[in-house]
């Protein structure tokens, strides 16, 4: 195992775990808001007296002075908003998750060959360096379109388009996506992305230990 594996487990670790807690703080925060005998006894936890929520705002205080820095809006519109609050986090993970692989896969090009690429992605500098071809490693078409569903949720509103078919196409990675689509991720997606990117690193990682040792 290099030590820029060990480095991408543990950013994974921290993701997830970050993830993990999220997404329990919503969760719990969302059934809060379904829950009226909850808003009563978290209410008079904090302030002493049972008050039933209608409205949410978000404020700060700053010396004597509070400030509303979100408005009021009825507990009805935040609930709605859920699963939209979810599947931006969800989002968040997963392209976060490939960060932390593409720093790995930088990371290995840096220490083994001198190379730091500032093309935003190091997947074909990788290949070209290496001489490793990602795809044919375990769960390489995979992560391969996690990488391209990456790049069309931070530039793309996570829509689908041709650029996006055609390099699957380029590379005979098959998709059932189609032109125009939406990347829909749910929290299944981000677990087994997690299990994924952990397998096919550690997969990678057999191979750049056969190359030759770190420069001195």
């Amino acid at each position: 195992m290099t030590q820029e594996l060990t480095a991408l487990q543990t950013e994974l670790d921290s993701t997830f775990f970050r993830y993990a807690h999220i997404t329990g703080a919503i969760e719990f925060y969302m059934q809060v808001l379904e829950t009226p005998a909850l808003q009563l006894a978290v209410s008079k936890t904090l302030t002493g007296a049972e008050t039933e929520w209608k409205q949410i705002h978000r404020f700060m205080d700053l010396g004597r002075e509070r400030v509303t820095w979100y408005p009021e809006l009825p507990v009805a519109d935040i609930v709605r908003q859920k699963l939209s609050l979810l599947g931006y986090l969800y989002g968040i993970t997963l392209s976060r998750m490939i960060g932390d692989l593409d720093y790995y896969l930088a990371s290995v090009l840096k220490a083994r060959f001198g190379r730091a690429d500032s093309s935003g992605s190091c997947w074909e500098p990788f290949i070209q360096w290496s001489g490793i071809d990602l795809l044919k490693r375990q769960h390489g078409e995979f992560v391969y379109t996690l990488l391209q569903e990456r790049h069309k949720i931070e530039h793309n509103r996570a829509a689908i388009d041709r650029g996006f078919l055609e390099r699957l196409a380029k590379r005979n990675v098959k998709t059932t996506y189609s032109d125009g689509d939406s990347v829909q991720k749910s929290h299944v997606d981000v677990m087994l992305a997690n299990q994924v990117i952990r397998e096919f690193a550690i997969d990678v990682d057999g191979e750049v230990s056969k190359l030759l040792p770190h420069k001195p």
